[in-house]
């Protein structure tokens, strides 16, 4: 890359010297409002650059230009504008109300206006993201977009919200959009970037937009422009928030009283004695709710008499006049709290026209809701742009973050995992106490850490959650992550002609992270030894980029487009080491521990991707468009089949501007336009093209061996996307009705899959390409200017998406090439989220017992399930060879005999999108957004969990809705039977469409209000501007079932996960 790179410099610098330059000249004006008033603060910009200026107090601006470059006039709340720069020095603009169809836009390696752009590009707004309190853009995009979709699988501080755009783009491969930093593309974490530095932030979706970026842009493109200067001001901004973080959206709903779980208990046992063919079933039940191995230990009854006198037999009631001993205390008490936030961002920038530099600070602590999870960023950036000569443009952009995680108490993922805090407190039964106490229920005191001992469950084989403690976990062991993360950008621009230019640009980004986890040497699993994991990774992207940019226009007719080489390179290293049985306590230094575990490793890995694109753009007389854009990447990713080439055409018309459209309809713009592309995905792991070895040990030790998990295969490629859209941008009644649809199909083709391998082979899988699936969806944006007076304007905005989902042909068997018919719950003709299970059939009113539908091939066409039939365990498979079978249905007891089959129902909904409402009356302002889903169901797993009535009493904790369940013969309900533990109930919870749950919801992710200083107060006092505000995030979710967050998870739910926070804020902005 180094030889590459002094090549290219060379050969720009001979450019640089034997090209004439062009005539540069000071255009200068005043923008003013359609009344004559001045507008100050309007920004004037070069279509194509990033050079501009901002007008002054009196409208005026002064920019350099070149004639015939195109100067985009911008301010909010107002239609841009354009004018060519000609002869004259002078160009004056009056604006117009906006309708929002010329907003400048920052797309592929190019800005344009949305008129003049064929393809999609949504822009939202920085002070929609500025006014939600998220420390990460990803989570503030909820709801914002059409077709975006935004996944919070864990709502830590600081965590990374999931984007996905138009539906779902491969199987195995990347699913994940692009990000572009100023220019370069972004690749290490999203939470290292401040929302408050942020200009503007696009989202490209369709061929048009994203081709040009070639095999990364195949599942959408986020642009993000963080703030520059502007020429002819100069302004320092200080916005400061303090916030609470609660847990204040609803829970599940659980058992909360000890009585009452030993009332379902003792109905448990009485059931469990009914089966087991016990003489008196009720005694039974009493006599083993404690201290037999039916019952719980007897350390944990809390009451002041015998467990066998703590139900009435004759009503399976809790005796009245029974007193407890102590209280256990509620384990959520102690695990969630409120966590405060404190934010303050500071911004200098400015500049002349030859100058222009912005500067920022900013700081934030924010504090989880459970114990010790907390997320700290220090941010500083400088930006600066220069002009030197009237040909020369330099720039660069600078970024250092330093952030710290903790996260000891989320022990997110699996709902069983050790010290998960979120499952703990839904599943731990309300018997237990969270501190040890001896067998008088006296608490004992901590030697250690003063205070008293916290139960691990050890001591008294306590079921539920034995030997752990979560909330111990989270105060005496350590889960931290810290990481710093430099950013650079660089950029050269020369004017060769005043049709053509050079740009040079090159950024790298360079992370170094460092993350260990202790457990302590005195309690829970590692106790009497201590452990501790350390590990040091470095990631290292670079990015350079050449460029030739050409523009032109004679008379009606405008071309512009460039030619450009790009080498992106990645370099990723990591080195982790673990050991036990410590000498000094707390200690993060791997020499204090005396025992190595397992072998210290380290390892490095890294990519290339090298391209070559162009693209061409012509208009004409601003009602006809055309855009074409082609590329070719060579990705290291691919042994043999390296080299994929891409690319797009587009469309655009706006038949408004015809002379033959009526001026006096309602219609007053109406804009199609249509778009073709073939865009490649190199998302697969780094290593699977070439045989890759590891080291391996023998079970006792004793050797090591080389041992391959996963076979080469050289002949793997690109994933190929086809997409074709067509849409219409129109505006309504003097515009305050604003309409965009676009409808798109997109095919993807040699998808990336897995086949399984023989033990003999020596590699357990091989990735390999085929298999095609389709996304096809219908996307809205429209906004309605409800009220717009002097004093008060009100405006409404709506978006949404329909989209549907499907595999269009299976992937063959890599070894016997027929094509196969169902791989996991995966088969033609179905969605990645169709739901494939066995199905729930209700409770046998007779007996209580659970039941599931089986199907059989109905041989001898009886209607009854007996000898001869067949019973069909996977409805896809038998059908397939047997596509006559005379099907037909019965129910069973017995889950394994149950039939596997697509029930018709889809984790994708009907329609999902956002909504938000903005108004300013007089100083006031205000702003409610929300975001919703109709249609589709969601795997309820955290629900499932707590509905398992199966296992013996004292091993889990109660849904509400276990009230329902079955209790004598001739009870119709769809919870059967609790039998504690009972060989044959063991399935009740397992896996059906028993927990398949709707998944609409509507949430209120932000509510802000807002009082603003009267500008001619700010004028008096030496400000700009200022505001005081109060905002809310994350205030309501309403779902079908308390506690369910379906924004939380793609299809099932999971009662181990950091369910979003809410945040209660308080800030100020002030602009000098």
């Amino acid at each position: 890359m180094k030889t590459k790179l002094s090549v290219i410099l060379s050969l720009f610098l001979a450019l640089v010297v034997q090209i004439g330059f062009a005539q540069s000249k000071s255009v200068s004006g005043t923008v003013s409002d359609d009344s004559g008033l001045p507008l100050p603060g309007a920004t004037v910009i070069i279509e194509g650059t990033t050079t501009g200026v901002s007008t002054d107090f009196d409208g005026k601006y002064s920019i350099t230009a070149s004639e015939g470059d195109v100067l985009v006039f911008s301010f909010v709340g107002y239609a841009n504008q354009t004018q060519t720069v000609g002869a004259s020095n002078t160009i004056n603009v009056s604006m117009q109300q906006d309708n929002a169809l010329d907003e400048i836009v920052v797309v592929g390696y190019n800005t344009t206006t949305k008129e003049r752009f064929t393809g999609t590009a949504t822009k939202i707004e920085t002070e929609n993201i500025e006014a939600k309190s998220q420390g990460n853009i990803t989570q503030a995009l909820r709801g914002e977009v059409a077709g975006v979709n935004v996944i919070s699988y864990s709502g830590a501080p600081g965590s990374d919200a999931t984007i996905r755009i138009r539906g779902f783009g491969s199987v195995n491969g990347n699913r994940a959009p692009l990000y572009i930093v100023d220019g370069a593309p972004y690749q290490s974490d999203i939470s290292a970037l401040n929302p408050n530095d942020i200009e503007s932030l696009v989202v490209l979706k369709d061929a048009a937009a994203t081709s040009i970026y070639g095999s990364r842009g195949a599942n959408g493109v986020i642009v993000i422009t963080t703030k520059g200067g502007k020429a002819g001001t100069s302004e320092i901004q200080v916005d400061v928030r303090t916030s609470m973080n609660t847990q204040f959206l609803p829970q599940y709903d659980i058992i909360e009283s000890p009585e009452e779980y030993i009332e379902l208990s003792y109905e448990s046992l009485v059931n469990k004695a009914v089966l087991l063919g016990e003489a008196n079933p009720t005694a039974w039940a009493s006599s083993n709710l404690y201290g037999t191995p039916e019952g719980i230990n007897n350390a944990y009854n809390i009451w002041n008499v015998a467990g066998d006198q703590l139900i009435n037999q004759s009503t399976g009631r809790f005796n009245s006049g029974i007193e407890r001993r102590w209280t256990p205390t509620r384990w959520s008490d102690f695990a969630f709290s409120t966590g405060y936030r404190q934010e303050a961002n500071l911004q200098f920038s400015g500049g002349n026209d030859a100058t222009q530099y912005a500067t920022s600070f900013g700081y934030l602590e924010d504090e989880g809701y459970t114990i010790n999870s907390e997320y700290t960023r220090y941010t500083a950036r400088l930006k600066l742009d220069h002009k030197p000569k009237e040909w020369l443009t330099i720039g660069g952009n600078l970024q250092f973050t330093g952030g710290q995680y903790n996260n000891s108490s989320s022990s997110e993922g699996s709902a069983g995992s050790s010290g998960n805090i979120f499952a703990l407190t839904n599943t731990t039964p309300t018997i237990y106490d969270i501190y040890l106490r001896d067998t008088d229920g006296n608490l004992i005191a901590d030697p250690i850490f003063g205070g008293y001992q916290f139960d691990y469950g050890n001591e008294y084989g306590r079921r539920a959650w034995n030997a752990t403690n979560g909330i111990a976990d989270a105060i005496y062991d350590l889960d931290r992550f810290n990481s710093n993360t430099l950013l650079g950008n660089f950029n050269i621009g020369v004017q060769l002609t005043d049709w053509a230019s050079i740009d040079v640009r090159y950024s790298g980004q360079y992370q170094n992270s460092d993350s260990a986890s202790r457990a302590n040497e005195y309690y829970g699993g590692n106790a009497g030894s201590g452990f501790l994991s350390k590990s040091i990774s470095t990631n290292l992207n670079q990015n350079f980029l050449q460029m030739l940019r050409m523009n032109k226009s004679v008379d009606d007719h405008n071309f512009d487009g460039f030619l450009a080489h790009e080498s992106t390179e990645n370099k990723f290293t990591n080195m982790n080491a673990a050991a036990q049985n410590s000498i000094l306590p707390n200690t993060l230094d791997l020499d204090q521990y005396t025992i190595p575990f397992g072998r210290a490793g380290s390892f490095s890995t890294g990519s290339t991707l090298e391209s070559y694109f162009a693209q061409f753009n012509y208009d004409y007389a601003g009602k006809y468009f055309f855009t074409a854009s082609a590329r070719r990447d060579g990705s290291s990713r691919f042994k043999n089949d390296k080299w994929g080439t891409f690319g797009s055409v587009g469309f655009g018309w706006v038949a408004s501007k015809e002379d033959w459209f009526p001026t006096d309809s309602y219609v007053d713009y109406m804009k199609l336009k249509a778009s073709y592309g073939l865009i490649g995905d190199q998302g697969v792991s780094l290593l699977y093209g070439w045989q890759i070895y590891g080291i391996n040990q023998t079970p006792d030790g004793s050797y090591s061996f080389t041992q391959s998990s996963t076979l080469a295969n050289p002949n793997l490629t690109w994933e190929t996307s086809k997409t074709f859209q067509v849409g219409f941008e129109s505006a309504f009644f003097d515009n305050k009705l604003m309409l965009d649809v676009d409808y798109y199909v997109k095919n993807t083709e040699n998808l990336f899959f897995t086949q399984s391998l023989p033990g003999s082979s020596g590699s357990s899988t091989i990735q390999y390409n085929d298999g095609v699936l389709k996304n096809s969806g219908l996307e809205f944006n429209a906004g309605l200017d409800v009220i717009n007076t002097e004093d008060f304007n009100l405006n409404l905005s709506i978006n949404g998406e329909i989209f549907d989902n499907e595999i269009t042909e299976m992937p063959a068997d890599y070894f016997t090439g027929e094509p196969k018919v169902l791989d996991g719950r995966y088969s033609k003709g179905s969605s990645l989220y169709d739901w494939y299970m066995r199905e729930w059939a209700g409770v046998n009113p007779a007996t209580g017992a659970a039941l599931w539908n089986l199907y059989y091939d109905d041989v001898n066409g009886d209607g009854i399930f007996d000898n001869g039939d067949t019973a069909i365990n996977s409805m896809t498979l038998y059908l397939d060879e047997n596509p006559n079978a005379n099907v037909a249905q019965t129910t069973t007891e017995d889950y394994t005999d149950a039939t596997q089959k697509y029930v018709g129902k889809s984790a994708i909904p009907d329609v999902r999108g956002g909504f938000r409402l903005n108004a300013n009356y007089k100083s006031f302002d205000f702003t409610a957004q929300f975001s919703y889903s109709i249609g589709g169901h969601i795997y309820d797993n955290g629900y499932s969990v707590m509905m398992n009535n199966r296992d013996l009493i004292g091993s889990n904790n109660f849904h509400a809705d276990v009230r329902q369940a079955w209790k004598q013969p001739g009870d119709i309900t769809n919870v059967p039977r609790m039998t504690a533990g009972y060989n044959t109930d063991t399935q009740h919870n397992a896996t059906s469409t028993r927990f398949l749950t709707k998944a609409d919801f509507l949430s209120l992710n932000n509510l802000r209000i807002g009082w603003n200083l009267p500008q001619d107060a700010a004028e008096k006092a030496g400000l700009k501007s200022l505001n005081f505000y109060v905002s809310g995030d994350n205030l309501m979710m309403l779902s079908a079932r308390s506690g369910l967050n379906p924004t939380n998870f793609i299809a099932s739910s999971n009662s181990g996960m950091y369910m979003p926070m809410t945040t209660f804020s308080l800030g100020t902005k002030v602009q000098f």
